[in-house]
């Protein structure tokens, strides 16, 4: 007999959807589709939902984030290790809290300026990319023939957007997405008629194999399916964050576009990678200065030219440097601790970045380089870290004393050791450190590499340190 049943009135919702009690025993249970809801269509007029997935051994998949890149403009100068910079007439700024477009304006064809990272991002298999920045147009709407972009890509010009690459587009006539896949481009609709002046919004673009996701203060604006003659987003592979600010024609105006941070991950896969590692790859190396500080290296290095050697004593520094090459006369009194060579964790301000120092590794190596008069010259070496002084002779305030301060932690090395009148070219042997347990430098607090003389002091002679010290900020 079939089972012809209308179902009317009470039991249908005011969209005709029957209503149902869902079986409590397991016993009645039966397949129910699971699905999440990423949006709930604000923007788009319909809720965006996906499916999760169940592997083979029924566990629910989830994944896990791994970060990339990340950074904010507070400082007042450019980070030159992490981003290349390209302008023609049109000029960026660090004022201080935010990365500005716009400070002097083009007014022509070509002028522009844009900023890049110098690292480049990967499309690996089925794992998005998530390209989030934080800014908004501050002092007057864009106008004919202004245009910023912000995503995955790399301006030939100043003024010539990408051939290759995902990002946001923001012209007079409002904010839209473009996949741009080696001069070809797909576009969304508009996204967004316009940005309110002076306001800080965040937004993200998720690169995943097959589409590409539009998002601002975490509402979905649009998406992109990728054409299917292309097979993936951009033709490139991997590319590097950018900004741009240009003129397609001749304008007029003062607009100003602002930029106050960037991250980039990649979504849903755990690379294991170590943390160091992924540090490292953002540019937060100890070899690279950070945001605030003296930019570029961080090593005692000067090309081509030769360390005056000088006499260490127990409370200058001698050399300033997180490693480097140094030079000294072994003249210090016997059994005085010396500073081969200094370095001070920057002290944080409002444009400058606070971080801690891993320091994970240390090598020295030393040679004559001046004959020895007198010796032998024996070193014991070791590292100094944590006193918030430049002086070894910084002292350990009592407890809850005002103004605390710290004495040097002090980690031996081993031993260097120069025969009585050394030629030059003889050495003192090497020291090679790796720290199971990272030594940990915080910000004001200095690293000192220290020597101290068993041996009987010089008259006469030098010894030349190649220094080391490896780690990275976080």
């Amino acid at each position: 007999m079939a089972l012809d049943v209308t179902v009317t009135g009470t039991n249908l919702d005011a969209n005709s959807n029957v209503k149902v009690a869902l079986p409590t025993a397991h016993a009645q249970v039966g397949g129910v589709r699971l699905f999440s809801e990423n949006d709930d269509g604000s923007a788009t007029g319909s809720a965006y939902l996906k499916s999760p997935e169940t592997s083979p051994d029924y566990r629910l998949r989830v994944g896990t984030d791994t970060v990339l890149f990340t950074d904010t403009f507070n400082a007042t100068t450019q980070n030159t290790s992490l981003w290349a910079y390209t302008a023609a007439t049109l000029t960026c700024t660090q004022p201080g809290g935010y990365l500005q477009f716009g400070t002097v304006q083009g007014t022509a064809a070509t002028h522009g300026a844009f900023m890049r990272t110098f690292q480049y991002f990967p499309l690996v298999g089925t794992s998005a990319l998530s390209v989030e920045f934080t800014g908004g147009v501050f002092t007057a709407s864009l106008v004919s023939n202004e245009l910023f972009l912000a995503g995955l890509g790399l301006p030939s010009a100043a003024g010539t957007a990408p051939l290759d690459g995902v990002y946001f587009k923001l012209t007079n006539a409002g904010l839209i997405g473009e996949l741009m896949y080696n001069g070809v481009a797909t576009q969304t609709g508009t996204l967004m008629a316009s940005l309110p002046l002076a306001n800080m919004s965040k937004f993200a673009i998720v690169v995943g194999e097959g589409e590409v996701e539009f998002w601002a203060d975490d509402i979905l604006l649009g998406e992109i399916e990728v054409p299917a003659a292309n097979g993936q987003p951009f033709m490139t592979g991997a590319l590097p964050v950018f900004m741009q600010k240009y003129c397609s024609g001749v304008v007029a105006n003062t607009a100003t576009i602002r930029v106050t941070d960037v991250t980039v991950s990649l979504m849903d896969l755990a690379t294991v990678k170590p943390w160091s590692h992924q540090v490292a790859g953002m540019g937060q190396h100890a070899l690279f200065g950070q945001n605030g500080h003296t930019q570029g290296k961080t090593t005692l290095w000067t090309n081509n030219t030769a360390p005056t050697a000088v006499a260490l004593t127990n409370t200058a520094a001698a050399f300033t440097g997180l490693g480097g090459i140094v030079a000294v006369l072994p003249t210090l009194a016997a059994n005085n601790d010396g500073k081969l060579i200094t370095y001070q964790n920057p002290v944080p301000t409002i444009n400058l970045t606070g971080r801690n120092l891993y320091i994970t590794r240390v090598t020295l190596n030393g040679g004559v380089s001046v004959i020895l008069a007198g010796g032998p010259v024996v070193y014991a070496c070791a590292l100094a870290v944590g006193h918030t002084a430049t002086t070894l002779a910084t002292a350990e305030t009592a407890s809850f004393a005002t103004a605390t301060t710290h004495a040097p932690r002090i980690m031996p090395l081993g031993m260097q050791t120069y025969p009585a009148t050394a030629a030059v070219g003889t050495l003192g042997g090497n020291i090679d450190l790796n720290f199971d347990t990272p030594v940990c430098v915080r910000p004001g607090e200095f690293v000192d590499v220290i020597l101290r003389n068993i041996g009987t002091v010089t008259t006469t002679g030098a010894i030349t340190f190649a220094v080391s010290i490896g780690g990275y900020w976080e």
